[in-house]
C-alpha cells in the first residue's frame, strides 16, 4: 500500500519535481547537489529580479510572479507576457523576453527550433565542443540527418535539463509603449546576471 501511495504521489508531481525525485532515488548525493544548486541560483536570481522590477515600479507579489520550472512547466503560460531565464546547474545561460512565454519557450526553445529562436542558436554555439567531440556519430550522415541528430541527440536533451525561471506581469505587455517595460526588464537582467550566451566581458 505504501508503494502504491508513492507511485500515485509521484504521478501527480509536476515534471520538474519528478526529475529531482528520480535523481534522488538513483543518486541521493547528486540529488542534494542539484537541489542546492537550484535553490541557490533561484535565490540569487530572485534578488536580481526584485531589483530590476523595482526600477520599473513593479514587484513580486503585487501583480508579478516568479516561477522556477523546466520545459514541462511553461505550458500554462500561454498568452502570458514575461521574461525568462535559462539556467544550467549554477550557470545563468540566457535571458529572453516574450509576449507569449509558452509559445516562445515551449514552442521554440524547448523544441530546439534553431531558425526560430536566437536563444537556441546561441545554445548551439555553446555546445559546439560536444558536437565536435561526437562527430564520429554524425559525420557520415547526409545534411538533413546531421541536423536531426544534433537537434534530437544534443540540443533537445540539453535544453530539457535546464532550469527555466520565468517572470510574468500583466504590465509587461503594452503595445502602446512597444513593450518598453518588458524590454527594460530584459536589459536590466542581462546587465546584472551576465548570462554566458549574451555577456561579453570588457577587455582590460
Amino acid at each position: 500500500m505504501i508503494w502504491l501511495g508513492f507511485v500515485y504521489g509521484f504521478a501527480t508531481l509536476p515534471t520538474h519535481l519528478k526529475f529531482h525525485v528520480a535523481v534522488f532515488l538513483v543518486n541521493p548525493f547528486k540529488a542534494l547537489c542539484v537541489c542546492l544548486n537550484v535553490v541557490v541560483v533561484s535565490g540569487l536570481v530572485k534578488d536580481v529580479v526584485q531589483r530590476c522590477l523595482g526600477e520599473l515600479g513593479l514587484g513580486l507579489g503585487s501583480g508579478c510572479d516568479l516561477l522556477v520550472g523546466d520545459c514541462g512547466s511553461v505550458g500554462g503560460l500561454r498568452g502570458v507576457p514575461g521574461v525568462y531565464i535559462l539556467v544550467d546547474g549554477g550557470v545563468v545561460l540566457y535571458v529572453g523576453e516574450a509576449g507569449d512565454v509558452a509559445r516562445r519557450v515551449g514552442g521554440e526553445h524547448c523544441k530546439a527550433r534553431i531558425g526560430a529562436s536566437e536563444g537556441v542558436a546561441r545554445l548551439l554555439m555553446y555546445l559546439l565542443g560536444e558536437v565536435c567531440m561526437r562527430s564520429d556519430e554524425w559525420v557520415r550522415l547526409n545534411v538533413v540527418d546531421r541536423e536531426r541528430f544534433i537537434v534530437n541527440r544534443i540540443l533537445k536533451p540539453t535544453i530539457n535539463k535546464l532550469t527555466i525561471i520565468t517572470v510574468t506581469c500583466p504590465q509587461l505587455k503594452n503595445p502602446k509603449t512597444r513593450n518598453r517595460e518588458r524590454l527594460k526588464l530584459e536589459k536590466c537582467l542581462i546587465n546584472k546576471l551576465k548570462p554566458t550566451l549574451q555577456y561579453t566581458p570588457r577587455k582590460p
